[in-house]
């Protein structure tokens, strides 16, 4: 399933959301943000690593334009290769970060073992336009920091947007069990999971500057 996040300058989700948003698809994360001046990436299959790099670079972030993206893996290894986002080259020259939440079923099969990747390359090289949401969301950053969202998006907060929110509540993380995911909730449970103090459940304190 996985979860998009944009965000726009001088906004980012809470900490608490991130946390949930990991926890709910712990394959892999990655943030593409500009700065005003270029466009950084970073990408880690541990997704604690990723937001220990949100934590160090939190007030740069929020100043600029921002895609971040948790996996939910369904096609390819938990690794690098694998990890959102990823880069795109328009003919036009555009060039800029994608992320993708769902399944491309239309391109579970090519060149990469992620159907994302295979997807991402199908539509820089105009084959697609990936805009009908049959194959799932997908928004980009360009080089220049602007936000794009192929398919619709939900608000989440004021300058914040999400592919969507089943994240939100634990207690409806039913979708992992349908793609393998049979120990989630289980794992959940066995920690004593509380909504009321959940920075102690997800190990991740509250490090919002």
């Amino acid at each position: 399933m996985c979860v998009i996040v944009t965000a726009r300058p001088g906004h980012m989700p809470d900490p608490v959301s991130l946390a949930l948003m990991s926890d709910a698809n712990p394959d892999g994360a990655g943030i593409a943000w500009h700065d005003g001046h270029r466009l950084h990436v970073h990408r880690h299959p541990d997704n604690h690593q990723l937001l220990a790099y949100i934590h160090a670079n939190w007030q740069s972030i929020e100043n600029g334009a921002a895609l971040i993206h948790f996996r939910l893996a369904t096609h390819g290894a938990v690794c690098l290769e694998n990890t959102h986002p990823f880069p795109y080259r328009l003919p036009n020259g555009e060039t800029g970060w994608m992320a993708h939440n769902g399944i491309a079923h239309a391109y579970t099969h090519g060149p990469y073992d992620s159907d994302s990747r295979n997807a991402i390359d199908a539509w820089q090289n105009g084959e697609t336009d990936l805009a009908d949401g049959v194959n799932g969301k997908f928004a980009l950053i360009t080089s220049q920091g602007e936000i794009r969202w192929l398919t619709g998006e939900q608000a989440l907060t004021d300058g914040v947007s999400v592919s969507n929110t089943w994240w939100m509540d634990p207690a409806e993380w039913t979708l992992p069990y349908e793609l393998g995911y049979q120990t989630a909730l289980e794992d959940l449970e066995a920690n004593g999971y509380d909504h009321d103090d959940l920075y102690a459940q997800t190990g991740i304190p509250d490090w919002r500057p």
